[in-house]
């Protein structure tokens, strides 16, 4: 009973935000439920190629209908979540194809999988066979759940309203006069972005998971800990695990992965990077060119000593975080790289470090957020176990703690809203 009320709550939900968008996850959901129940008949290959095909140009019409002459302009509203529950329902459709799952008998079972609104707006991308035993489970209240649900959601906040929103403020600042802010300027906002995307992509995930545990509903983790990655190649084992793990089970791999020559190898590497580039929008296809290149030389990058390696993937992984900060046109996210490297003002920059957005002690503030996040992260299990072991007194204690700290030290626009997050336009 509860389950079917999350679906209604979560269709009602997804209405409020444009009934138009009903139209569009309804054909992907009923497209993708029926033709995988066709798939063991003689013509499941036409059936499985049309189901793709046809939400794959829903898709595509969207990320490209600013290119297409007749709509030059004009202004389409792209149907919220499109590009997370397209890549569900053709994760899920390819499985049953291959046999690595039943197709699901039960339409409104499905439904519940394709319009669990949490994961809707920001994802992560869930695989059917990951989601549906705890998804369909008969929900039952456990106060451990519960509490560390609430834990989670908090700690996202907390990562959303006090790190990344008060990072925001000093990447508009410097972002609003490229020509002014740029050089060690621009090397701060690329480093700064890095902690704001991370903290407002994760803290979003965050909330999700923790929702999703107190239903009883478990999720895998979409982060492990990027910024001590490496490798560029490190990196994506760590950073958005569902899209890349998606791009490699459902692109790489089917294109021959490693088990090719080497060139038509590094030639699969490209490719998956180009379309992953493309998953987020037309804009972003360099930055994912520029992440194969990496992939492809990842060893020229890499020395015998971790924390240069460290350092390496960092400052590389937050240049290439331009073409999400400058995206005006191709050229400017270039321009603003090349600066870095060529205008030495450093010392203008500590001059004016007060002048860009947030003052000493919203900065302190920061710093000391920033440095809670990094203690969190590297020592995550170690902190869980300990919670989990400690007194109800305590436990209570931290959730109330954390509501205060974010009261107090969160920065709020015009208050909650899902679209706000970064990674929920893509």
């Amino acid at each position: 009973m509860l389950n079917f009320l999350i679906l209604i709550l979560s269709i009602a939900i997804y209405l409020s935000f444009g009934v138009y968008n009903i139209i569009y996850i309804l054909f992907s959901a009923l497209t993708s439920f029926y033709g995988a129940k066709y798939l063991k008949s003689k013509k499941s290959k036409l059936i499985l190629s049309l189901v793709i095909v046809a939400n794959l140009s829903i898709l595509l019409f969207f990320k490209l209908f600013n290119l297409i002459p007749i709509f030059n302009g004009k202004n389409i509203l792209v149907p919220l979540g499109i590009s997370y529950y397209t890549f569900q329902i053709i994760s899920y459709i390819v499985d049953v194809y291959k046999g690595k799952t039943n197709p699901e008998e039960s339409l409104w079972k499905y439904l519940l999988y394709v319009f669990y609104i949490p994961y809707i707006f920001i994802g992560p991308i869930t695989r059917y066979n990951d989601v549906k035993d705890s998804l369909y489970a008969k929900k039952k209240f456990n106060k451990d759940n519960f509490y560390f649900g609430l834990l989670r959601i908090f700690w996202g906040l907390f990562k959303k309203y006090v790190i990344a929103s008060r990072i925001a403020l000093v990447i508009a600042v410097i972002t609003k006069n490229p020509s002014v802010y740029n050089g060690a300027y621009a090397l701060l906002a690329m480093i700064l972005y890095y902690i704001e995307l991370y903290s407002d992509f994760s803290g979003g995930i965050d909330m999700v998971i923790g929702v999703s545990k107190i239903f009883g509903i478990e999720l895998k983790e979409n982060f492990n800990v990027p910024y001590i990655a490496e490798t560029i190649q490190d990196f994506w084992r760590r950073w958005h695990i569902a899209l890349s793990s998606w791009f490699r089970d459902y692109v790489y791999i089917p294109l021959g992965g490693n088990r090719v020559s080497k060139l038509r190898h590094k030639f699969n590497l490209l490719i998956t990077f180009l379309l992953s580039g493309f998953w987020h929008g037309t804009t972003y296809i360099l930055w994912g060119l520029f992440h194969g290149i990496l992939i492809v030389f990842n060893n020229l990058f890499k020395t015998k000593w971790k924390w240069l390696n460290i350092t390496i993937t960092f400052l590389l992984v937050s240049f290439l975080w331009s073409f999400f900060i400058w995206t005006d046109s191709y050229i400017l996210p270039l321009q603003m790289m090349g600066s870095v490297l060529t205008h030495f003002n450093y010392l203008d920059l500590f001059h004016n470090i007060l002048n860009l957005g947030l003052d000493l002690p919203n900065i302190i503030v920061l710093v000391i957020s920033i440095i809670m996040l990094i203690i969190y992260d590297l020592n995550k299990d170690k902190i869980v176990n300990k919670i989990k072991t400690s007194s109800l007194e305590l436990k209570v204690s931290i959730i109330c703690l954390f509501i205060l700290i974010i009261l107090l030290f969160g920065i709020y626009g015009i208050g909650f809203n899902a679209q706000d997050f970064i990674y929920s336009k893509f």
